[in-house]
């Protein structure tokens, strides 16, 4: 007898998409809503199992119910059963759906002798709750997302997914510059911010042929003479020289933090990972999003935004205003596309601390609210201790 799994459709996607991918079933039935098809949310689906090597394009149907009428669910699931052929054995979805299309598809499946089960993410393990009295063991599953699997679960799409190896390579070929910035970097903020004044305002086509990059700074310290030389520049005196590519713009402007927090994450988290650092995408409704840096860990997505020199450091209200972005930004994934990323904020801004050097309190219950974690950068020296002591906690 063919296995058909039953996928009640809503905005969180995972489940369906696990759930799927366990079963490696012959046949998927969507039960799903006008709503959720105008969102592509089955589309979705099918397209992150295709990613998977589970191609369900001519092996699924879709019943469209009303979302609040189980009657209306329960006709329409007798009628597709009347007209289709297949014997199935019935695997239920309960995770997805609204709580009575839930109940409908349960009063209906049951009288086939169907499997009921349910994935409490974040946990990686399947509940067959039914029967009551003798509910089975969670089962374990191995099937883990990748990012750009967990993305196109949502409707987003990579758009420059061909420059995202390439970036990862030269981000770990210049490591040692990375570490060695982080490492010193309130020495070396001064140069930082003289740089930045002259390479920020570049567009990149006068980067193509490389822009002669020409500027007068007083050298302070050995770690600001130091940090020339590993970026090769050439010191005349107190005049800096480089022929500057778009690749040392990038980095100089703020790139080298998002380096740096990527290689904290690539080393720090066990294997079974995925990451990629400057993520462009589109979401559903054409909208580009960048993210700094993108990881999946346990079927959970992260992200990390980064603020460097590029943070506000005029007072109060300006690091607010920088994070209030940022949150709101992570607020309109969650409530237009279900996307919702456990975040990291990590900031070189000293005006995230109090008199006392703790990151202020209402920043903390403000990043609550959306799952964000504030990293103070100036109090966080070494960052592949912080990650590996937060995720030992999951």
């Amino acid at each position: 007898m063919k296995r058909c799994v039953v996928s009640l459709v809503s905005d969180q996607t995972i489940p369906n998409i696990l759930i799927a991918a366990h079963y490696r079933p012959d046949h998927l039935l969507f039960l799903t809503t006008r709503s959720m098809e105008d969102r592509g949310k089955s589309a979705a689906i099918l397209q992150t199992l295709a990613l998977r090597g589970q191609d369900y394009g001519a092996r699924h149907q879709k019943i469209e119910v009303a979302p609040d009428s189980i009657v209306d669910l329960q006709n329409k699931i007798a009628e597709w059963v009347r007209h289709n052929s297949e014997d199935f054995h019935f695997i239920v979805n309960l995770t997805g759906g609204t709580k009575l299309m839930s109940i409908a598809a349960y009063d209906v499946f049951m009288d086939f002798g169907s499997e009921m089960v349910y994935l409490p993410i974040p946990r990686n393990e399947i509940l067959t709750p039914f029967p009551k009295r003798r509910p089975r063991q969670p089962v374990a599953f191995a099937e883990r997302l990748s990012v750009q699997e967990y993305l196109t679960a949502y409707g987003f799409k990579i758009g420059n997914r061909s420059k995202l190896e390439p970036y990862q390579d030269r981000c770990r070929s210049r490591k040692d510059v990375t570490h060695f910035l982080f490492a010193h970097y309130q020495n070396i903020q001064p140069l930082l911010k003289a740089l930045g004044a002259v390479i920020r305002p570049l567009k990149k086509n006068v980067l193509k042929r490389g822009y002669d990059f020409k500027m007068r700074f007083e050298i302070e310290n050995q770690p600001q003479a130091e940090f020339l030389s590993m970026m090769h520049f050439e010191l005349d005196g107190t005049e800096i020289r480089k022929t500057i590519k778009e690749e040392d713009w990038e980095f100089l402007r703020g790139g080298w933090l998002e380096e740096r927090l990527f290689l904290a994450v690539d080393a720090a988290l066990p294997s079974g990972k995925d990451i990629l650092i400057n993520v462009m995408c589109e979401d559903p409704f054409g909208n580009r999003n960048e993210f700094d840096v993108l990881f999946t860990l346990e079927n959970v997505l992260y992200l990390i935004e980064c603020k460097s020199l590029g943070a506000p450091e005029g007072g109060e209200n300006d690091v607010s205003a920088s994070i209030n972005t940022f949150l709101y930004k992570l607020g309109a994934l969650r409530q237009n596309f279900g996307l919702t990323p456990r975040a990291f904020l990590a900031t070189t801004s000293p005006d995230i601390l109090d008199s006392r050097g703790n990151v202020k309190a209402h920043l903390i219950e403000r990043g609550k609210q959306f799952s964000t974690e504030i990293i103070p950068l100036l109090l966080t020296s070494d960052l592949e201790q912080y990650f590996q002591q937060r995720f030992s906690q999951t």
